[in-house]
């Protein structure tokens, strides 16, 4: 049976340095809706979607949700160009193996890629090609899609069947691959299988969430094709 498997990306795939997607937030935030944030005004970013930060950043302040909508595009290209100039070595870091897990998963027959990510679309492939991912994804689902991430599964199952045209991929068949608790309950709402990448001594919570599989990198691929056999021998 051919395997979905839904990366989410930071977290996952790499990590930005600390601070730099918070402030490209505010600053942007200001030049486009005219309002002024704190950094502890600012809402969490991990497992959040963009459009989720957005509404919360309004909330923060006072605002009604609606002035998020009128200028949302703008705010998502003006973002994309401050963040071109953090997408390089110097800020981006992979974890370790998934450049390898990639390359070796994309010629394999058995699996077929796509994402599932927090990020807007634009920003999610900005940062992939930071070391030249991108080339590994042609669809998924993103923060810009939906505010709520437990409906960006679907919205990625639709768009990569219409990809393959064939409805071969199900719930049945999906596999979510992320670092936080909202990538879990995306999963389990969703009714698909999750691994979760994580700090060893995170793992006991994860576990009592029913994650299907852990794993702190991706260094071992011979332990990560035995993770996706165990999962659905």
């Amino acid at each position: 049976m051919k395997k979905l498997l839904l990366f989410d990306i930071d977290g996952t795939i790499l990590n930005m340095k600390m601070g730099v997607s918070k402030n490209i937030f505010i600053d942007t935030f200001f030049d486009v809706y005219g309002q002024s944030i704190s950094m502890e005004q600012m809402p969490r970013f991990s497992g959040n979607t963009d459009l989720q930060i957005l509404n919360q950043m309004a909330d923060a302040l006072g605002l009604n949700r609606d002035i998020i909508t009128e200028k949302v595009e703008d705010f998502w290209n003006l973002k994309l160009e401050r963040f071109k100039q953090y997408c390089t070595e110097e800020y981006v870091h992979l974890i370790p193996g998934v450049d390898k897990l990639l390359e070796s998963l994309k010629s394999n027959d058995e699996y077929e890629l796509s994402l599932v990510t927090g990020n807007s679309i634009k920003n999610a492939f900005q940062k992939l090609s930071s070391y030249q991912l991108d080339r590994y994804f042609t669809d998924g689902a993103f923060g810009n899609d939906n505010s709520d991430r437990n409906l960006l599964p679907p919205i990625a199952l639709e768009r990569v069947n219409l990809r393959v045209g064939d409805t071969i991929f199900s719930q049945n068949n999906t596999i979510i691959i992320g670092d936080t608790n909202s990538d879990l309950l995306a999963a389990k709402t969703n009714k698909m299988k999750v691994m979760i990448i994580a700090k060893t001594e995170d793992y006991p919570t994860f576990q009592e969430q029913e994650a299907d599989s852990l794993m702190s990198d991706f260094s071992d691929l011979d332990r990560f094709y035995n993770e996706m056999y165990r999962i659905y021998k």
